[in-house]
């Protein structure tokens, strides 16, 4: 088991996310013509814990990103329980946030407005393809120090045995910031037998400076340590797991949803989705406690040589460098661009590079100074400049974690991405993963067709379901009849087949025949049948369903069974037609969950 903890700060909170989210990639143009250009695309942009695991079977290994919540560094101090002594390296932002970009789900809807003299529609589709398709210890017994050392950033000491009251005091006395709330949590992990790696940054360091770390230990299962996380945690905290492997993950001890996508505001982009999750995963049978599937497909979706290209890197230019010219150096290999003295960088390490070895002076900001070192020539410190140091932190920090990022692309062809929103009451157990194979891909991008009838509107989703719109195009608000979550299943240790402990299809198909019959344009216009098996429709991992195209909506092909669009059909003309009802599609959803020991949460009222 793995676990990641709360950063202890002085009952300052510190959460494990990337530091910045990068501008998600936009939806493919809507294809056909149109009447207007309006294509809501939301894509769903989660913050909080951010984790990305790869284990290759023997080892574990632990991206990290830290986001500090404070503002001082002094404060900053980071306990990790890890199952066996860890190897620890500096990690990279790059493949974290390229892992994270290239997932991001997104919910988009294409209108289409039957309109006078708009040309044939061609049935071009509107996203072109999915992405990716315990030992105890004596409470007296001081903790042994296994490992003292720095990683870029941080200093971090390995801690084994002891108890909570002496881990608490040998950090205190080494200058570790610590946390009344914590020995009671670190009992427990000390119990099943954990040792701890504690980091903190180094002198001199910012918190700016804040870097990912990799942490690499003996052993098969990745583990989110969200007992120590409650601590500090908020309520509905997101927390987004990726996986590198060869096949599908799932939660093992927490259980897995599909959400009910008639509850999605299609019609604003999918605006509610973090609500939807929140609903869901805290619906009887979740009981609080439960990931959905973001993403499962090829980890080709990450762009290794957009994100982790180090060929214009070159350490040794900074061996015999005058340190006036270091930053301009920095600029030629495209780390750095400054303009009218303000520099900003294109790696997130460069700071603290230039914080430890060429230090601001008293009195200068960061932009004055780095923005023109020949400047203040006068005023630099010569003896913390070393060129052949600078040059090894360059490539410890900069080139070796890109080049780790590349090769982890390469070596394993898939990439999970789970997501789940959870409150501290909620955290009483570690959610545990592991690999299945077998399962269906679960692509990001997800595309809905908004038709313009004469009479209002209707919606078409991916899998074949048809919702018929309010008054002026608005999402049905449903009563707290209609279940947040439409599927809820649990997976064992071991995985094998999941148990199926919800399945609300059905009752979905009804509740939307009874809102379609009494909605605007309803008369003649009936439900499809859902995402049931037995109706013909697609569940969760289903490629039909999660990657039905405007092509399949508009042709009748699998997933839709709509007819095609006729030529010439247009508002001026208004010739109405009624969309027969859509069969769905022919793939069955998969889930997973499984949750040990799970007491029932707190249920949301809609």
């Amino acid at each position: 088991m793995w676990s990641i903890s709360r950063i202890f700060g002085l009952g300052i909170p510190i959460t494990l996310a990337a530091l910045a989210v990068a501008t998600p990639r936009d939806a493919d143009a809507c294809g056909g013509t149109f009447c207007d250009a309006f294509t809501p695309d939301m894509p769903v942009d989660q913050t909080g814990e951010v984790i990305l695991f790869a284990s290759d079977g023997d080892f574990v290994e632990a991206h990290v990103q830290i986001q500090y919540d404070g503002g001082d560094a002094d404060q900053f101090a980071w306990l990790v329980p890890v199952p066996a002594v860890p190897e620890i390296e500096v990690g990279s932002w790059r493949l974290v946030q390229g892992a994270l970009q290239s997932t991001q789900p997104v919910y988009s809807r294409e209108d289409n407005w039957i309109c006078e003299d708009t040309g044939p529609d061609d049935g071009t589709v509107f996203i072109e393809s999915p992405d990716g398709g315990g030992v105890s210890h004596e409470p007296d017994v001081g903790p042994d120090v296994i490992a003292q050392s720095v990683v870029g950033a941080f200093e971090y000491a390995v801690l084994q045995g002891g108890s909570a009251d002496t881990i608490n005091e040998w950090l205190a006395a080494n200058d570790y910031a610590t946390d009344a709330e914590a020995p009671e949590i670190l009992d427990t992990y000390i119990a099943e037998g954990s040792v701890f790696v504690a980091f903190r940054l180094r002198h001199g360091a910012q918190v700016e400076d804040i870097h990912p770390v990799v942490i690499r230990y003996q052993g098969n299962e990745p583990c989110i340590p969200l007992r120590l996380t409650r601590i500090a945690a908020k309520e509905d905290m997101d927390i987004t797991a990726l996986f590198l492997g060869d096949a599908r993950v799932v939660p093992t001890s927490y259980r897995h949803v599909m959400l009910n996508r008639v509850r999605l505001n299609w019609a604003a982009g999918g605006s509610n989705y973090a609500d939807l999750v929140s609903m869901a995963v805290d619906s009887p049978g979740a009981d609080g406690r439960a990931f959905v599937t973001e993403y499962a497909g090829t980890s080709a979706a990450v762009d290794g040589e957009l994100w982790l290209s180090t060929e214009d890197y070159d350490s040794s230019a900074f061996v015999n460098i005058a340190i006036t010219d270091v930053v301009n150096e920095l600029q030629g290999q495209g780390l750095a661009a400054c303009d009218s003295g303000v520099c900003t960088y294109n790696h997130e390490l460069v700071p603290s590079l230039l914080h430890e070895f060429i230090p601001v002076p008293p009195g200068l900001t960061d932009e004055e100074f780095y923005g023109c070192l020949s400047c203040y020539a006068q005023l630099i410190d010569l003896q913390a400049w070393d060129g052949a140091a600078f040059a090894a932190a360059y490539d410890e920090r900069i080139v070796a974690p890109l080049d780790h990022g590349r090769e982890l692309l390469d070596t394993w062809p898939y990439l999970t991405r789970l997501y789940t929103r959870i409150s501290p009451h909620e955290m009483i157990a570690d959610p545990m993963f592991a690999e299945v194979e077998g399962l269906a891909d679960v692509p990001a991008r997800h595309g809905a067709r908004r038709d313009a009838e004469c009479c209002g509107y209707t919606m078409r989703l991916p899998g074949g379901r048809v919702v018929l719109l309010g008054d002026y195009g608005a999402w049905p608000s449903f009563d707290a009849q209609m279940p947040w979550a439409e599927r809820i299943e649990e997976y064992g240790p071991a995985g094998g087949a999941p148990l199926t402990l919800v399945n609300d299809s059905a009752l979905i198909d009804q509740l939307l025949a009874e809102w379609n019959a009494q909605a605007p344009c309803g008369d003649g216009i009936g439900p499809s049948p859902g995402n049931d098996d037995t109706a013909g429709g697609t569940l969760d991992g289903g490629s039909a369903e999660w990657g039905t195209t405007l092509e399949e909506l508009t042709s009748g092909g699998t997933g839709s069974g709509t007819a095609p669009l006729d030529e010439g059909d247009g508002i001026g003309s208004c010739s109405c037609r009624q969309q027969p009802s859509s069969p769905g599609s022919r793939l069955s959803w998969l889930l997973l969950l499984l949750g040990l020991g799970v007491r029932t949460a707190r249920r949301r009222t809609a």
